[in-house]
């Protein structure tokens, strides 16, 4: 038989959390951290924009 005559169901994948969810529910980034590395910062708030003492450090850099 040919792979490709074979039917297939895909599986739903159960137990895997929303990347939004993960996202929203990680902790706001580490003011002293954002200092030291800005660029990781911004990339970071840029994807999860949040209003933490992060951004106030790197506005002020």
């Amino acid at each position: 038989m040919a792979y490709d005559a074979v039917a297939f169901s895909p599986e739903p994948v159960t137990g895997a959390a929303p990347a939004a969810l993960l996202i929203d529910a990680a902790p706001a980034p580490c003011p002293d951290w954002a200092a030291r590395n800005p660029d990781r910062a911004l990339a970071l708030l840029f994807v999860a924009p949040r209003d933490c003492d992060a951004v106030d450090v790197l506005v002020s850099l």
